[in-house]
């Protein structure tokens, strides 16, 4: 079952599945996996100052839950879904379901794949990284300037789109591509966009003996199953009318090390994105550069293996006008306790978010987090 379950994440470009899933057979070449994923957190929440009298606070709620199903019809053609929502008390509006990811996929080969629905945009790593594979927890309407993609419905800000991608792997591994041609933004305020146009590259050193990820999306850690040095460079444009018939671009490089010594596994991941003409903030010029760390320990500690990460992230953008440039500095240190891998997790620590100039207030959040997949 396990084996299984691995090929298919090959297949679907599922970045981690669950240690467990229901299965469906049909027939010998027609199944699907079923999946059941949550994330349960407490925050105590640092004084924003954004309206009179706030005070700091303490919050439960349920930011991410998904339900899943991936599998093929038959060895060329394979599918998944990804329905997702969220449970805030105060924000009730949010509690909704929604579909996030809706594809049927044409596998050719390993070299060449067709996907099409709505997926995530194969630009950044941050953008192909899964919610559950994250080392710094995944953070609803936390304040950045930049995004990893350009798509927005409101001020949803969101890595999916909708349209064709093309990818593969190529040379067992060594080189990993990306084409996609999708729908690019939808934002409410302004007329229909052009097109988006996405290409990304990823390296692998296979010959120095360490594993390509092959799947579609990927992971901010393999937990020591395989040891990984991936190099990735991403562009893409979209047009819009209404908005001064302006084209956004955007470029990222990124980095992903993580190697197994003896019962350590260090991990190292960095990143630069860069978005000119971005529409989610009027038309100014932004950039995202991060760099984050972290160990695991994997030996079993009671009835876990503990792991900590800290990351440094600065968000800044041109001003736009303005007298002085925006800039947002986020630093962050966790610790996790894998009690069943990325299945059963429990992770503390911190984000401390200071700004610069004409930006949001600075405040430290402190969470405690549960995570579980089926």
């Amino acid at each position: 079952m396990r084996k299984s379950l691995l090929a298919m994440a090959a297949l679907m470009g599922v970045a981690t599945l669950p240690a467990h899933a229901w299965r469906v057979n049909i027939d010998k070449e027609t199944f699907a996996d079923i999946g059941f994923s949550t994330i349960v957190r407490g925050t105590y929440e640092g004084n924003r100052n954004t309206v009179p009298n706030e005070r700091s606070r303490l919050n439960f709620y349920v930011p991410l839950f998904n339900i899943t199903a991936s599998g093929q019809v038959n060895d060329l053609v394979y599918f998944g879904m990804n329905a997702e929502g969220a449970s805030n008390t105060a924000d009730l509006a949010r509690n909704t379901i929604r579909v996030r990811d809706s594809f049927i996929g044409l596998k050719f080969a390993d070299e060449f794949r067709l996907q099409a629905g709505v997926m995530r945009a194969p630009f950044s790593r941050a953008a192909l990284t899964g919610t559950y594979a994250q080392l710094f927890p995944y953070r609803p309407g936390f304040v950045v300037i930049t995004n990893p993609t350009d798509v927005e419905v409101g001020v949803n800000l969101t890595p999916r789109d909708h349209g064709i991608v093309v990818w593969g792997n190529v040379a067992d591994g060594l080189v990993k591509y990306y084409l996609g041609i999708t729908d690019g933004a939808t934002i409410s305020s302004q007329a229909d966009d052009s097109l988006a146009t996405t290409i990304r590259i990823q390296f692998t050193p296979v010959m120095a003996g360490f594993k390509p990820e092959t799947g579609y999306t990927l992971a901010d850690t393999y937990l020591g199953r395989q040891n990984v040095l991936s190099i990735g460079a991403g562009y893409r444009t979209v047009g819009r009318s209404g908005a001064g018939n302006v084209t956004t671009n955007m470029f990222t490089v990124d980095l992903l090390y993580e190697n197994k010594f003896g019962d350590a596994v260090p991990n190292f991941q960095a990143g630069y994105i860069k978005k000119d003409n971005a529409a989610n903030i009027n038309g100014r010029t932004a950039s995202q550069l991060y760099a984050q760390a972290g160990i695991l320990y994997d030996q079993m500690v009671g009835f876990g293996k503990p792991a900590a990460a800290i990351r440094f992230e600065t968000n800044s953008d041109d001003g736009g006008g303005l007298p002085q440039a925006r800039r947002e500095n986020r630093f962050g240190v966790w610790g996790h306790y894998y009690i069943k891998g990325q299945a059963a997790k429990v992770s503390l620590g911190f984000d401390s978010i200071s700004c610069e100039n004409a930006c949001p207030q600075s405040y430290t959040d402190v969470s405690l987090q549960f995570q579980t997949q089926f």
